[in-house]
């Protein structure tokens, strides 16, 4: 039981880091590729020890997973900066809705459970979309979407990695990242930030929220159900624009708040779903 607390306090203490992101991103003044190759440059030396810990294979599948984290997060902040962080953080949580699209194509069998699940992120969709082409952010539009869809394939990279230290997997994207930041930037150059203030919170993001917080979730998962760490991991978009809003006074709108709660009850209800149909399976 003892064990139980603690992993779900340690789980707990990363999803808490990481609804930090949002006033992060709110609280600098700096175009969004700088924040990322700050914030994945900081993370990446900060846990690149680690890399050394054991081999990391196959490389190819890590490459991709940083392709695609360098793409997801960029997306994430983009999204933060013109849309809002209820948004971005929950789009992220629309990648079942097409993973189970993908099923249904290729199994030729549509499931009542992943149904009722793509059906109620979908709608949930359709209220974001709507807030911000009322709000003229349909560029929003795109990189929500794009969250979403990279993130799928981020996952999918990431669960082909075989072999190596957690951490150091984690430390090598983020520097993978950080190199497809730098290509981006070569391509359309922005200003650097000036503020000393501002890179200073760019980069003890990266050490904590993109560093310290897996070594706290990893930590965690080995002491819990990752169902159970799955659940916990939903407070993060409950608590991002909370943040934003106590210390940046930034409210999200209430037909946002209505898509966030569709997507949500969506990933609620197939985390509880697969748990059930796991339980059956053993």
């Amino acid at each position: 039981m003892k064990l139980k607390l603690n992993g779900n306090i340690l789980v707990l203490v990363a999803v808490l880091l990481w609804s930090l992101v949002g006033l992060m991103i709110k609280s600098v003044d700096a175009a969004p590729i700088w924040i990322m190759i700050i914030r994945s440059l900081s993370a990446g030396l900060f846990l690149s020890p680690y890399i050394f810990k054991e081999k990391i294979y196959p490389m190819k599948k890590v490459a991709l997973a940083g392709f695609f984290m360098a793409v997801f997060l960029l997306c994430v902040t983009i999204t933060t900066q013109i849309a809002n962080s209820a948004m971005a953080v929950a789009m992220q949580y629309t990648a079942p809705m097409y993973i189970i699209a993908y099923g249904f194509y290729i199994n030729k069998r549509v499931d009542r459970n992943k149904m009722i699940v793509l059906l109620s992120i979908l709608i949930g969709i359709v209220f974001i979309v709507i807030n911000s082409l009322q709000n003229s952010n349909p560029f929003a539009i795109f990189t929500g979407i794009l969250i979403g869809l990279a993130f799928v394939f981020y996952s999918y990279s990431l669960q082909g990695v075989t072999e190596g230290n957690p951490l150091g997997i984690v430390a090598l994207v983020n520097l993978i990242s950080f190199a497809f930041y730098v290509v981006v930037l070569l391509i359309k150059p922005a200003s650097p930030p000036t503020n000393i203030g501002d890179i200073i919170i760019m980069t003890l993001s990266g050490v904590f929220i993109s560093g310290i917080s897996y070594a706290f979730y990893g930590a965690g998962l080995r002491l819990i159900s990752i169902d159970r760490a799955m659940m916990i991991c939903l407070l993060e978009p409950i608590l991002n624009p909370i943040w934003v809003f106590l210390f940046r006074g930034e409210a999200p709108t209430i037909i946002t708040i209505i898509g966030v709660g569709f997507i949500m009850l969506g990933a609620t209800y197939d985390i509880i779903t697969s748990k059930n149909s796991v339980k059956q399976i053993e």
